[in-house]
């Protein structure tokens, strides 16, 4: 087959772009990504925003496909959103630019798609199938195959689930992302099945039709797969079953695949999740009321052992981390609760069985489904209740309307991935490809890059890699600058309304235009409400005040707004020209100390070393992230204010300053009211 040089697709890539543009630093990144393809050695690249790392990525697997057949390389993102970007816009644009033929595919979990099964059971249960059920929205099955009394769902439910069900009929995919209202979690949850619940193709009647299957059937028929973090992770678990086998493995946004991989590869626990058993039951099961309340007082039982145990924990120590033996009130709530739920899985059985259903009926699958979601649980609270082992960390968290869940996760992943995803075998059909990957695993090529990416991650994934840092094609010096003002440190009294100053000066001298990122939500609620009593007439959004993805659209749609933000904003928002000249950052982003995961991982490298080794890094790539959102064309230009003295003043500020774009720096408000000046705002 002939081998098209990715180089030479890369200069047809730019030709064919109407303002396209010959990037020496793309360029190096195609050309390491090619060879690290071909000589099978992983390679970790820091490749800044406007370098272009998801063509420099995809030309190599491109050629690869083209030069072996069947080389398959699967696109690892860090989010759907990034996900739906490569398979709407990149891909497709890649594949109209070239005259090379490939094959691509993006893939979701499950419970991305509709269910065919659960679709046709809701058509039944709300008067829409052709044919009677023993099964409706709140009802079961009475035991002796009559139906029971059918309880209508709430009105708006099923204004909704009549909606979906229209558009069932004409979906050509099946997936989430095609709607552009998305759907509440109760309306989906009908339609669709989460983790572990479905039963499998070889058991449900409905698999030809499954939404599903067949976007895992176009997969296994690309040379590109792009999947998210979660299924991934998902893939991991399995032992490799969900995903195509592939000779290359490509992470986009590596900086945060560690932290998902974290925490796809954990277990969680609330006692909501098991008291949603009662109703998956009844369900399936009309005439059994005492497991339904043997159930809802375990779920109550592990509730009140959750809470008891974060107060006494979360007071002494400031976290709800776990460190020693379970305590006994949570072990007695979880075998509580795993005692009612085997009682409801044995329950389930026997029903389906008396009931006599055919095996791959919408009957059989409902409660196959149920036994499934039950038997989730079950092991969930096994891992739970076995005994820590090193490297695991399990704690209580504290959720929204005072709910608490029970977690355990592991944070070194290096020695899972290395055993069970990078030691994979290779695709079988490009074996005459593969040699050795430079590890001695044999298994797929890893090419890890983001714009802002640690040396040390690759090691701590279990990889040896090599390490490049492109530079960035963006003149910073010029058109950047990074003021630091000298303001009290943010545990003086005097900060909040330093911070307030600050902001209100700029959001002046820029007209709007200023994107202003908090590291706590309760910073930016006492800041938003201060600057919008000192300028009554700007227009200042805030997050919270709607969805994120109106905020944005707002921003983006009026350069004379600003918007104050929090982690979901530090990433993500492009907003290239004047409509965000500013970027200001309340302080240094260090991980909160008291955060379980951090905790642990501080435990694991020592207190002397836990801040230089776990905290500072990690706040200097969240810095660099939102730094990130000011410069995003060659001919962008604006400020970074970081609100934090310590920038400019702690022993740590060049490992933080060495993470971030190389702008002239100023502590002084001329500096900065100067170059605001020459940006020509009107």
């Amino acid at each position: 087959m002939d081998q098209p040089d990715p180089s030479e697709l890369l200069t047809r890539v730019i030709e064919s772009m109407d303002s396209g543009e010959d990037r020496p630093q793309q360029r190096q990144m195609v050309e390491a990504v090619d060879r690290a393809f071909r000589t099978r050695t992983h390679l970790a690249v820091q490749g800044p925003t406007g370098v272009g790392k998801s063509v420099a990525y995809l030309l190599p697997a491109i050629t690869s496909a083209r030069s072996h057949a069947d080389a398959r390389t699967i696109v690892v993102t860090s989010s759907k959103a990034l996900q739906d970007q490569l398979g709407e816009r990149d891909l497709p644009f890649l594949a109209d630019a070239l005259d090379v033929p490939f094959r691509f595919a993006v893939l979701k979990g499950r419970s991305n798609y509709l269910c065919q099964a659960a679709v046709a059971e809701t058509r039944v249960q709300l008067g829409r199938g052709e044919e009677q059920q023993t099964l409706d929205l709140g009802g079961g099955w009475d035991g002796d195959g009559s139906v029971p009394e059918v309880r209508a769902p709430d009105p708006m439910l099923r204004v909704e689930l009549d909606r979906l069900l229209e558009w069932a009929g004409t979906t050509p995919t099946g997936e989430l992302a095609e709607l552009a209202d998305p759907p509440s979690d109760a309306a989906w949850s009908a339609l669709s099945v989460g983790p572990g619940e479905c039963v499998g193709a070889s058991r449900c009647g409905y698999a030809a039709e499954c939404f599903s299957e067949q976007a895992r059937e176009r997969a296994g028929g690309a040379d590109i797969v792009v999947v998210n973090a979660h299924l991934y992770a998902a893939d991991v678990q399995a032992g490799g079953q969900l995903l195509p086998a592939h000779d290359h493995l490509v992470i986009d946004e590596a900086h945060e695949f560690e932290d998902a991989m974290v925490g796809a590869l954990g277990v969680s626990m609330t006692g909501w999740r098991i008291r949603r058993l009662a109703q998956v039951h009844d369900r399936c099961v009309a005439d059994a009321p005492t497991i339904a309340m043997a159930i809802g007082a375990a779920a109550d039982a592990v509730d009140d052992a959750l809470e008891q145990v974060f107060g006494e924990v979360s007071s002494d120590r400031g976290s709800g981390r776990l460190t020693g033996e379970l305590p006994d009130v949570i072990a007695d709530a979880l075998t509580r609760a795993d005692l009612a739920v085997d009682r409801a899985v044995t329950s389930l059985r026997e029903v389906h069985k008396a009931a006599g259903n055919a095996p791959m009926s919408a009957a059989a699958h409902r409660f196959e489904r149920a036994i499934r979601n039950c038997d989730g649980v079950s092991d969930d609270l096994h891992a739970l209740r076995d005994d820590l082992h090193p490297g695991q960390v399990r704690w209580i968290s504290e959720g929204r309307r005072g709910r608490f869940a029970l977690n355990l996760t592991r944070i070194d992943i290096g020695p899972t991935l290395r055993a069970t995803a990078w030691e994979r075998p290779v695709a079988e059909d490009s074996r005459d490809a593969a040699t050795d990957d430079g590890d001695g695993s044999g298994g797929p090529t890893v090419v890890m890059c983001s714009a802002t990416l640690d040396p040390g991650t690759a090691g701590r994934l279990g990889l040896r890699a090599e390490y490049l840092a492109v530079d960035s094609p963006f003149d910073f010096r010029r058109h950047g600058l990074l003021y630091v003002p000298r303001l009290p440190r943010p545990n003086a009294e005097a900060w909040p309304d330093a911070v307030v100053d600050e902001l209100v000066h700029v959001i002046e001298r820029c007209g709007g235009r200023t994107l202003a990122l908090f590291t706590s939500h309760r910073m930016l609620r006492r800041t938003v409400d201060a600057v919008r009593d000192r300028l009554p007439d700007a227009d200042v959004l805030a997050q919270g005040d709607a969805p994120n993805r109106v905020l944005q659209e707002r921003f983006l749609a009026n350069e004379h707004t600003s918007l104050f933000a929090t982690a979901s904003f530090w990433t993500g928002i492009s907003s290239p020209g004047t409509t965000c000249s500013a970027v200001v950052v309340d302080k240094i982003p260090f991980p909160v100390p008291t955060d379980p995961i951090v905790e642990a991982r501080c435990d694991a490298v020592g207190a002397d070393r836990a801040f230089m080794e776990v905290s500072v890094p990690a706040a200097g790539v969240q810095l660099a992230q939102g730094v990130g959102r000011l410069i995003r064309t060659a001919t962008d230009r604006g400020v970074v204010a970081v609100l934090d003295p310590r920038l400019a003043e702690a022993r740590y500020r060049a490992r933080i300053l060495d993470r971030l774009p190389r702008m002239k720096r100023t502590r002084e408000r001329s500096d900065l009211d100067e170059f605001i000046d020459s940006l020509g705002l009107d």
